[in-house]
C-alpha cells in the first residue's frame, strides 16, 4: 500500500538525514546520507524518507522537485535571547576604539541599558521585535529556536518576555520555540542584596515561568554573574519546578561552573572558552552537549578558542547556536554553521550535526534536526548539489529554499 503524503520533494542529489544523531562523531558513513533521495510530509510530519521511490511508492496530493540540489535538515538553533529592547550599535566603535567593557557600563551601555529598555517596552512591542526576528532566522534555515528570558531581572518583566515570545510564535509559520528562563546578572535594584534576588528568582520567577511554558532554566555562571554554589541553588530551584538545566559557562573566566555537569544532568554548557582542556575531555562521559558560540565570541572581539580538540577525543556531543543577543545581532544559523568550520575547523558534516541534530538533543527535542519518519519536516534546500560543499562557498545566499 503506497504512503499517502500532502508533499513528495523529489529529485535531490543528496539528502543527508543526520537519522543517527546525535552524535559524538559523525563521517561520512554514519550520517544518512542517501543519494537521488525524496522526503514525504503529511500535516507537517515526516511519512517516508527513502530513495527516489515509484509512483507506487508514495502517493502525494503535491510533488515537489528540487533539480538535483542537495537537501539537510532544518536548523536548531539552541541558544538565543530572542526578546529583548534597545539596540546597542554604537557599542562596536566604543570596542573598536578599544574600550573596556566596564567602561562601556559606565557610559550607559551594557546589559543594564537592554534591561531598562526592555522593561520600558510594551509586550505588543517586544513581541514585534520577536517577529521579525524569526523571519530571518526561518530565511536562513532555522525550524526551532531556543528563547531565553534575562533582560527583564523582575519578575513582572520576566513574565512579560516570555508572553512576547509566546505571541511572536504564533505569528510565525514553521519556526517553533523552545522557552528558558535565564538567570542573567543581579539587578541594579539588587546591588548589594544577591541573597535576596537569588531567593526571588528561585521562589517567584522559575514558578512563574514553568506556568507560561519554560522548559529549562539557565544560569550565567561565571566571574561577574552567578558563582557555582548560587548556580546550585537556582538549578535546584528548577529542577523543583520541573525544568531541566543548561549553563553559560566558561565564557569569562574557570570558575568551576563545568564541575556542575558531573553534578547534575546539565542539558548544555555554552560558550567554553576557558573550559580546561582535561574536562573537555571528560564531557564526553555526559549527555551534555557542548554548545559552542562563534559568532559571540568574534563580537566582543575574543581571540580565546574553546578547546574544540579535546571535546573531539573525549567523544563529547558539540553543538553550534547564534547566541542572538543586542551584543551580537547575528540571527543567522548559516553564519554560525560556517564559522563553525573555519574558526573552529570543523569538518562540514561536523558542523551540520551540530547545528542540527546535536543542538536539538540540547533543547530535548527528539527527531528535531533530523530527516526521518515522525521528524516535523523542516528542510533546507542548498543551491549545490553535493554535500561536500558544504560551507566551501561562504558568506552567500546559497540557500534555495526553505521547508
Amino acid at each position: 500500500m503506497a504512503v499517502k503524503a500532502d508533499v513528495l520533494l523529489r529529485g535531490a542529489s543528496y539528502v543527508v538525514t543526520m537519522a543517527n544523531g546525535p552524535y559524538r562523531r559523525v563521517t561520512e558513513d554514519n550520517a544518512g546520507i542517501i543519494e537521488r533521495g525524496a522526503i514525504a510530509w503529511r500535516e507537517g510530519r515526516i511519512v517516508w524518507v527513502g530513495p527516489e521511490p515509484d509512483s507506487h511508492v508514495v502517493r502525494a496530493r503535491e510533488e515537489v522537485n528540487v533539480g538535483g540540489r542537495l537537501v539537510t535538515p532544518g536548523f536548531v538553533d539552541s541558544h538565543t535571547h530572542l526578546v529583548f529592547a534597545g539596540e546597542r550599535f554604537w557599542e562596536l566603535w566604543m570596542k573598536l576604539e578599544g574600550k573596556s567593557y566596564l567602561e562601556i557600563l559606565e557610559a550607559g551601555g551594557g546589559i543594564y541599558y537592554t534591561v531598562r529598555k526592555t522593561r520600558e517596552a510594551s509586550v505588543e512591542e517586544l513581541a514585534e521585535a520577536a517577529v521579525n526576528r524569526l523571519y530571518t532566522m526561518r530565511r536562513y534555515g532555522a525550524g526551532l529556536v531556543e528563547a531565553k528570558t534575562g533582560y527583564g531581572l523582575l519578575p513582572e518583566h520576566e513574565e512579560k518576555i516570555l508572553l512576547a515570545a509566546r505571541m511572536a510564535e504564533k505569528r510565525v509559520r514553521g519556526v517553533e520555540l523552545v522557552h528558558t528562563v535565564l538567570a542573567h546578572v543581579v539587578p541594579e535594584e539588587y546591588a548589594g542584596r544577591r541573597e535576596e534576588y537569588i531567593e526571588l528568582f528561585s521562589n517567584e520567577i522559575i514558578p512563574m515561568a514553568a506556568r507560561l511554558g519554560a522548559r529549562f532554566v539557565d544560569v550565567f555562571c561565571d566571574k561577574g554573574a552567578f558563582t557555582v554554589e548560587e548556580t546550585r541553588r537556582i538549578i535546584e530551584a528548577g529542577l523543583r519546578n520541573g525544568l531541566k538545566p543548561r549553563l553559560h559557562s566558561d565564557e569569562l573566566a574557570n570558575i568551576g561552573c563545568h564541575k556542575l555537569a558531573f553534578e547534575y544532568e546539565i542539558y548544555s554548557l555554552d560558550h567554553l572558552e576557558h573550559l580546561p582542556p582535561a574536562a573537555a575531555r571528560e564531557l564526553g562521559r555526559t549527555r551534555t552537549v557542548a554548545t559552542l558560540l562563534p559568532t559571540s565570541m568574534l563580537s566582543v572581539f575574543s581571540e580565546k578558542k574553546p578547546p574544540v580538540d579535546d571535546l573531539r577525543r573525549g567523544g563529547a556531543i558539540i553543538g553550534v547556536a547564534t547566541d542572538f543577543n543586542p551584543n551580537n545581532m547575528t540571527p543567522s544559523m548559516k553564519h554560525a554553521f560556517e564559522l563553525a568550520v573555519y574558526l573552529y575547523k570543523l569538518t562540514p558534516l561536523e558542523a551540520l550535526a551540530a547545528t542540527t541534530v546535536n543542538a536539538a538533543y540540547s533543547l530535548d527535542a527528539r527527531g528535531y534536526g533530523t530527516i526521518s519518519e515522525g521528524a516535523p519536516a523542516r528542510l533546507v534546500v542548498w543551491d549545490f548539489s553535493h554535500y561536500k560543499r558544504l560551507a566551501y562557498e561562504w558568506g552567500v545566499d546559497n540557500i534555495y529554499a526553505v521547508y
